[in-house]
Protein backbone atom coordinates (compact mmCIF):
# COMPACT_ATOMS: atom_id res chain seq x y z
CA UNK A 1 0.00 0.00 0.00
CA UNK A 2 0.86 3.39 -0.64
CA UNK A 3 0.41 6.05 2.08
CA UNK A 4 -1.20 8.71 1.63
CA UNK A 5 0.14 10.15 5.14
CA UNK A 6 3.05 12.55 5.14
CA UNK A 7 5.63 12.04 7.74
CA UNK A 8 4.78 15.32 8.83
CA UNK A 9 0.90 14.72 9.32
CA UNK A 10 1.53 11.29 10.98
CA UNK A 11 4.14 13.31 13.88
CA UNK A 12 0.92 16.52 14.09
CA UNK A 13 -1.89 13.93 14.29
CA UNK A 14 -0.80 11.46 15.66
CA UNK A 15 -1.64 8.56 12.94
CA UNK A 16 -1.01 5.35 13.48
CA UNK A 17 -1.13 2.22 10.64
CA UNK A 18 -0.83 3.10 6.90
CA UNK A 19 -3.93 4.90 4.79
CA UNK A 20 -4.25 4.55 1.57
CA UNK A 21 -6.29 7.52 1.57
CA UNK A 22 -6.13 11.01 3.92
CA UNK A 23 -8.28 14.45 3.45
CA UNK A 24 -7.50 17.16 5.85
CA UNK A 25 -10.58 18.83 7.44
CA UNK A 26 -11.49 21.51 9.91
CA UNK A 27 -15.18 20.31 11.93
CA UNK A 28 -17.48 23.27 10.53
CA UNK A 29 -20.48 24.55 13.25
CA UNK A 30 -23.40 22.95 11.07
CA UNK A 31 -21.60 19.17 12.00
CA UNK A 32 -22.27 19.88 15.65
CA UNK A 33 -24.74 19.95 17.76
CA UNK A 34 -25.56 22.46 20.44
CA UNK A 35 -22.71 21.66 23.02
CA UNK A 36 -20.09 22.01 19.88
CA UNK A 37 -19.49 18.33 19.36
CA UNK A 38 -19.99 16.41 16.28
CA UNK A 39 -22.85 15.38 15.56
CA UNK A 40 -22.99 11.43 14.72
CA UNK A 41 -24.24 11.55 11.59
CA UNK A 42 -21.61 14.05 10.50
CA UNK A 43 -18.88 11.33 10.97
CA UNK A 44 -20.50 9.22 8.58
CA UNK A 45 -21.07 12.04 5.97
CA UNK A 46 -17.20 12.54 6.27
CA UNK A 47 -16.75 9.39 5.86
CA UNK A 48 -18.89 8.91 3.28
CA UNK A 49 -17.00 11.49 1.34
CA UNK A 50 -14.02 9.46 1.78
CA UNK A 51 -15.35 6.26 -0.08
CA UNK A 52 -16.86 8.56 -2.90
CA UNK A 53 -13.75 9.78 -3.80
CA UNK A 54 -12.28 6.94 -3.26
CA UNK A 55 -14.64 5.13 -5.76
CA UNK A 56 -13.86 7.92 -8.31
CA UNK A 57 -9.81 7.77 -7.90
CA UNK A 58 -10.54 3.85 -8.64
CA UNK A 59 -12.86 4.09 -12.20
CA UNK A 60 -15.85 3.96 -10.61
CA UNK A 61 -19.14 6.18 -11.59
CA UNK A 62 -22.46 7.25 -10.31
CA UNK A 63 -24.70 7.37 -13.45
CA UNK A 64 -27.81 4.83 -14.15
CA UNK A 65 -27.18 1.33 -14.38
CA UNK A 66 -23.61 1.85 -13.54
CA UNK A 67 -22.26 -0.22 -10.35
CA UNK A 68 -21.75 1.58 -7.29
CA UNK A 69 -20.96 0.78 -3.80
CA UNK A 70 -24.09 0.06 -1.03
CA UNK A 71 -22.88 0.15 2.70
CA UNK A 72 -24.69 -2.82 3.76
CA UNK A 73 -22.95 -2.94 7.52
CA UNK A 74 -21.27 0.03 9.24
CA UNK A 75 -19.80 0.20 12.84
CA UNK A 76 -18.37 2.94 14.48
CA UNK A 77 -16.19 3.71 17.76
CA UNK A 78 -16.13 6.91 19.39
CA UNK A 79 -13.64 7.43 21.60
CA UNK A 80 -12.97 10.96 22.19
CA UNK A 81 -15.88 13.98 21.31
CA UNK A 82 -14.76 16.06 18.02
CA UNK A 83 -15.55 19.72 18.38
CA UNK A 84 -16.24 22.79 16.66
CA UNK A 85 -13.10 24.33 14.61
CA UNK A 86 -11.24 21.11 15.20
CA UNK A 87 -8.51 20.58 12.35
CA UNK A 88 -8.52 16.55 11.84
CA UNK A 89 -7.43 14.39 9.42
CA UNK A 90 -9.76 11.85 7.81
CA UNK A 91 -8.22 8.64 6.78
CA UNK A 92 -9.80 5.92 5.04
CA UNK A 93 -8.32 1.79 3.48
CA UNK A 94 -9.55 -1.12 2.20
CA UNK A 95 -7.90 -3.90 4.00
CA UNK A 96 -9.79 -6.92 1.79
CA UNK A 97 -12.29 -7.57 -0.50
CA UNK A 98 -14.04 -10.29 -2.48
CA UNK A 99 -16.28 -10.92 -5.69
CA UNK A 100 -18.72 -8.24 -5.24
CA UNK A 101 -18.19 -6.71 -1.57
CA UNK A 102 -14.88 -4.92 0.33
CA UNK A 103 -14.15 -3.81 3.70
CA UNK A 104 -13.54 0.03 4.18
CA UNK A 105 -11.51 1.18 7.81
CA UNK A 106 -11.97 4.71 8.37
CA UNK A 107 -10.59 7.20 11.45
CA UNK A 108 -10.62 10.54 12.23
CA UNK A 109 -7.29 11.93 13.98
CA UNK A 110 -7.34 15.10 15.77
CA UNK A 111 -3.83 17.28 15.63
CA UNK A 112 -2.15 16.67 18.71
CA UNK A 113 -4.69 14.57 20.30
CA UNK A 114 -4.30 11.18 17.40
CA UNK A 115 -7.54 9.10 16.75
CA UNK A 116 -10.81 10.64 17.90
CA UNK A 117 -13.09 8.31 16.04
CA UNK A 118 -12.80 4.60 13.83
CA UNK A 119 -15.30 3.15 11.49
CA UNK A 120 -15.55 -0.25 9.58
CA UNK A 121 -17.89 -0.63 6.57
CA UNK A 122 -18.99 -3.59 4.69
CA UNK A 123 -19.68 -2.56 0.89
CA UNK A 124 -21.47 -4.43 -1.52
CA UNK A 125 -21.49 -3.72 -5.21
CA UNK A 126 -24.80 -3.22 -6.55
CA UNK A 127 -26.59 -1.65 -9.88
CA UNK A 128 -28.04 1.29 -9.18
CA UNK A 129 -31.15 0.70 -10.89
CA UNK A 130 -32.15 -2.81 -10.21
CA UNK A 131 -30.09 -3.06 -6.81
CA UNK A 132 -28.54 -6.53 -8.05
CA UNK A 133 -25.01 -7.24 -7.06
CA UNK A 134 -22.85 -7.44 -9.33
CA UNK A 135 -19.05 -8.20 -9.50
CA UNK A 136 -16.18 -5.36 -8.64
CA UNK A 137 -14.91 -4.65 -12.33
CA UNK A 138 -10.92 -5.25 -13.31
CA UNK A 139 -10.06 -1.76 -13.23
CA UNK A 140 -10.96 -1.20 -9.37
CA UNK A 141 -9.86 -5.13 -8.65
CA UNK A 142 -6.36 -3.38 -10.02
CA UNK A 143 -6.89 -0.32 -7.74
CA UNK A 144 -7.95 -2.39 -4.43
CA UNK A 145 -4.75 -5.05 -4.85
CA UNK A 146 -2.18 -1.85 -6.19
CA UNK A 147 -2.59 1.18 -4.51
CA UNK A 148 -4.62 0.13 -1.37
CA UNK A 149 -2.73 -2.96 -0.85
CA UNK A 150 -6.02 -4.89 0.14
CA UNK A 151 -6.28 -9.14 0.66
CA UNK A 152 -8.31 -10.63 -2.32
CA UNK A 153 -10.23 -13.22 -0.25
CA UNK A 154 -12.58 -13.91 -3.26
CA UNK A 155 -10.81 -17.30 -3.41
CA UNK A 156 -10.87 -17.08 -7.37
Amino acid sequence: MRSAITESDRARFLVEGDWSQARHHRIRWSECDMHAHVNHTAYLVLFEDLRVAWWLRCGGGFGPGEPGPAVIHFDVRYLKAAGFDDEVLLTQRTPSFRRSSFVHEYAMWRRGDGLVCSARAVCVLVRSRSGEKTAIPPEVRRALLEVDGATDESGG
